[in-house]
């Protein structure tokens, strides 16, 4: 899977003493699940005092030496350390075998716009010691300067609607299917809800008493988007066009649910509407959507996630006859020929960790990795992404022969292929590309020819050490 690669670069990086790893930390076998959860709380604001985006702790690495010596621990329940952390904390645990070793990762992302708490209390790391921040008032203020100061200016923390009850918080506000998202009992009193809605910042308590609904919150879990005007332009539309013609009249479906609540329908009603094509099954004539949803799901979560909010306009999802295009306002915040390798960034990290802790958005580091396994699975040409001006876009087309391939089209396929076996520590060669369109061994010369052309594009180069006869490729930023 694309997160393990992920995961051995993090745990080769700290290895090699990487200086973006400086700050990461080995933890005991025998360490309890409260301290454990107290280390992720303390971990998270670490890193957002450190400025840093992520911050790493290992099992079965020696924290002087930096050799790999195996571990015993056992991974812990992590939906019950989570129910002791605020809503805002993010954080995952991979466990790998390297070397024949077994390492075990934690990672934790940076405390954003909130500190982060474990039962009501802010910890932190000094001296890599676990601290309660109560009784370092110099960190302590370093620390809220920085988290707190980044709410100013930032579209999801603006208010959506002001001063309204806690009964009207939840009429406005699909609660019900956070908490059923969530896996969480609902709570027995409105404040209850109240202090979840809080933690994930959909809501602000005023000294009144009374709430303020942020933008956050409406735009993800709003029952009408259409009841806040500082979001219902962003409803994510579907356009349907009978044709490839953009010019010709499309039927317009647009969302009237926040993000969240509405995103398992919208996936519902794309499938639906998908171009279908036939396969023989047996001696019985199949048909199937032209494109695998599970790509297109992370497509529409990542145009979600990564749209700029700050732009007008909301992501939209247009199907024509034989290709689909899921574009979002906002240009790439990383050069889209660096999807696949790059670390997970997002311009709305508090709307990405909301999205990601329901269980909408992959985990860190496998999203487009599994759009492209999908798309080589079905034998489909590689993603087109474009920038236009202040948008991005990205189009998949239906399977085309290999024959009618154009040069670029081959170029591109070539190379997701070979930044997908990359991170997933696969060879890329003669032999996998064929593989990859279902070749035979008399048409090798084919995938020859298409090696060439990648690599006199420069989007690809051949692997030092390896021979003519069996050369073996990696992308060119390796």
């Amino acid at each position: 899977m694309a997160e393990l690669s992920y995961y051995k670069q993090i745990v080769n990086s700290y290895i090699k003493q990487h200086a973006l790893l400086e700050i990461s930390l080995c933890l005991p076998d025998d360490i309890s699940q409260e301290d454990l959860g107290k280390y992720v709380c303390a971990m998270a604001n670490t890193a957002a005092v450190k400025r840093a985006p992520y911050i790493y702790a290992f099992w079965g690495i020696d924290e002087i030496t930096k050799s790999l010596t195996d571990t015993i621990f056992d991974l812990p329940n992590l939906q019950e350390i989570a129910n002791h952390l605020s809503a805002n904390a993010d954080f995952f645990i991979q466990k790998l075998v390297i070397e024949g070793k077994r390492v075990v990762v934690l990672e934790v992302q940076r405390a954003y716009r909130n500190t982060i708490q474990y039962d009501g209390i802010e910890y932190i790391i000094s001296g890599n010691t676990l601290k309660n921040l109560n009784n370092l008032s110099e960190d302590a203020k370093k620390l809220w300067d920085i988290v707190y100061s980044e709410n100013e200016n930032d579209f999801t923390s603006e208010i959506a609607k002001k001063n309204v009850s806690a009964n009207e918080v939840t009429k406005y506000l699909d609660w019900k299917k956070l908490f059923e998202m969530l896996e969480k009992p609902l709570p027995s009193s409105p404040l209850g809800v109240m202090s979840v809605l809080s933690e994930f910042r959909f809501v602000s308590e005023q000294n009144t008493g009374k709430y303020n609904i942020t933008n956050l919150g409406a735009l993800l879990l709003a029952k009408k988007l259409s009841m806040f005007k500082t979001v219902e332009y962003k409803a994510i539309r579907v356009l349907i066009y009978s044709g490839n013609n953009y010019t010709k009249p499309a039927h317009e479906q647009v969302g009237g649910k926040g993000y969240i609540v509405g995103f398992e329908g919208l996936i519902r009603y794309i499938n639906e509407h998908l171009p279908q094509i036939e396969y023989i099954d047996g001696a019985l004539r199949k048909k199937r959507s032209m494109f695998p949803i599970l790509s297109l799901r992370e497509l529409v979560a990542n145009a979600i996630i990564h749209q700029d909010l700050s732009e007008k306009g909301s992501p939209i999802i247009s199907i024509f006859g034989d290709h689909i295009v899921i574009s979002n306002p906002g240009v790439p915040i990383v050069e889209k020929d660096r999807f696949i390798d790059s670390p997970p960034h997002s311009r709305n990290e508090s709307l990405a960790a909301a999205m990601h802790r329901v269980g909408i958005c992959e985990e860190r580091g496998s999203g487009y990795d599994k759009v492209i396994t999908y798309i080589e699975e079905n034998n489909l040409l590689a993603p087109e992404i474009t920038v236009h001006g202040k948008s991005t876009s990205v189009t998949l087309r239906k399977e085309k022969r290999f024959n009618k391939l154009t040069r670029d089209e081959l170029i591109r396929i070539c190379y997701n292929h070979t930044c997908l076996n990359y991170v997933q520590g696969k060879v890329t060669n003669n032999t996998s590309l064929r593989a990859r369109f279902n070749m035979d061994e008399n048409e090798r010369y084919k995938i020859s020819r298409t090696f060439k052309q990648a690599v006199e594009a420069g989007m690809i180069k051949e692997k030092a050490g390896t021979a003519p006869k069996n050369r073996e490729y990696i992308p060119f930023w390796a």
